[in-house]
């Protein structure tokens, strides 16, 4: 199955040049999701279509790439993007980022491929360990109250972040962590979604949504107290109850 790619630029030309540059070199490695024509863009589809690579301008209207890619972070800590821009002052300040690459404009055809040869070769060294994780684990360890505790991942609800704490909710208890969020993910198989900044939810266990504000709160069989969902993960969360897990 290929890579799917986001494209974020700001000129339609540059998305078109980049589109058939892809198409023409890496179709069977890649293919394009999608297209952001601005930061703001970029980060509501981002969170929508979950991506495994961005190409990503840097000076877009509304919200600029780099301060895009920090915002996208937050709910995608594991995602992978490639800079291109014509300015290479932001050079240093990409690369604090993890980015695959910085392409410089005009992009050329054989330096385009360079960095799609590096994020390939980084995404298949994350894949089986993705894979291996999702089948691995049926417990967490956790440490609680003095005590290491294995929690059954079946039994989770959802797992919210609250100050420096994670707190892992399920029918009988309610778990304190000083793990982040990040470090659940890589326990935790498709049946779970991060549907917030600080909540990441079962699928599985979810009986209702309803709105609240400028977001929303989910509610789980058998349970009274609500996990959320933000505005900009609203639709990925609906279209994967909507999907067999």
């Amino acid at each position: 199955m290929p890579y799917r790619i986001l494209i974020a630029d700001d000129q339609e030309a540059s998305r078109k040049l980049l589109r058939q540059m892809i198409e023409k070199m890496v179709m069977d490695s890649f293919e394009i999701i999608d297209e952001a024509r601005d930061g703001e863009e970029l980060i509501e589809k981002a969170l929508l279509h979950q991506p495994d690579l961005v190409l990503c301008d840097i000076e877009m209207p509304k919200i600029k790439g780099i301060e895009a890619i920090r915002e996208i972070q937050k709910s995608m800590p594991s995602l992978d993007y490639i800079f291109t821009t014509a300015h290479e002052s932001f050079a240093v300040e990409a690369f604090e980022l993890y980015a695959v690459d910085y392409v410089l404009k005009p992009i050329q055809m054989s330096r385009l491929m360079l960095a799609l040869e590096r994020g390939k070769a980084i995404l298949e060294k994350k894949q089986p360990q993705q894979s291996q994780r999702a089948n691995a684990f049926s417990r967490i360890p956790i440490r609680f109250n003095r005590s290491m505790y294995y929690i059954q991942v079946d039994d989770i609800l959802f797992i919210e972040k609250n100050d420096r704490k994670s707190v892992i909710h399920t029918l009988d208890e309610q778990y304190s962590s000083s793990e982040t969020l990040e470090y659940f993910l890589d326990y935790l198989d498709n049946r779970f979604v991060q549907s917030h900044r600080s909540f990441i939810i079962n699928l599985t266990h979810v009986a209702r949504i309803q709105t609240s504000g400028k977001s929303y709160l989910v509610y789980f069989n058998g349970y009274e107290e609500a996990a959320q969902i933000s505005k900009q993960n609203i639709q990925r969360v609906q279209q994967l109850l909507d999907t067999p897990i």
